[in-house]
């Protein structure tokens, strides 16, 4: 199945088994590491980028292309915990950065053909909005192909770069094998140095 899927793919794929807990992610590591399978390496690489707490494939694909294109790591479903809705139930997030108060929501097509999930999602962005969060909806469109994929990661930068009173660079999109690469070196272990 690896063969004809990038490492994003893959990275989708593997969060969302994670989601619906059909394997850990350790689980998952420790098969294709011992397993004789094709294209380990970018099945490792895959894992390498995964993330628990995705609640949706188009959520993690969110993430992995504003990683692809260099900007700073953000928060999955991050919970708003001063803003509630009427019913006293905290907010959440799809993507955050929680520090500058920056939110991402992906809106599938049911957030906008369903009335009930319309009006929430609206009371929900307006009480973010009054507690001072930057709030940017996410359609299919923005994900649809590279040239999206980069306006999105754009937009993105100009609302943190009008957050932070700076310009963020947006990379061009760093190849998958390179991102893994990042990843691997910023969670691996340090080892301690031995005492004499």
């Amino acid at each position: 199945m690896a063969g004809p899927l990038d490492v994003g793919e893959l990275t989708i794929l593997a969060e969302s088994m994670i989601r619906h807990r059909r394997l850990t992610l350790d689980e998952l590591r420790k098969f294709v590491s011992t397993a004789q399978i094709p294209y380990r390496s970018k099945c490792m690489d895959a894992l390498s980028l995964v993330r628990q707490g995705s609640d949706s494939p188009k959520e993690t694909e969110m993430r992995l292309v504003l990683e692809r294109y260099g900007l700073p790591p953000m928060r999955v479903n991050y919970t708003v915990s001063d803003v509630l809705f009427g019913n006293g139930a905290m907010t959440t997030l799809d993507l955050a950065d929680p520090s500058r108060k920056l939110g991402l929501e992906y809106d599938g097509d049911h957030h906008r053909t369903d009335r009930r999930q319309w009006m929430r999602d609206q009371n929900k962005r307006m009480r973010l909005t009054s507690a001072g969060w930057v709030v940017l909806v996410i359609t299919q469109l923005d994900l649809s192909d590279e040239l999206h994929r980069a306006a999105f990661a754009m937009n993105v930068a100009h609302a943190l770069s009008n957050i932070d009173g700076r310009p963020i660079v947006v990379n061009t999109p760093i190849p998958w094998s390179e991102l893994a690469r990042r990843r691997r070196k910023m969670v691996r272990p340090r080892r301690r140095a031995k005492r004499r």
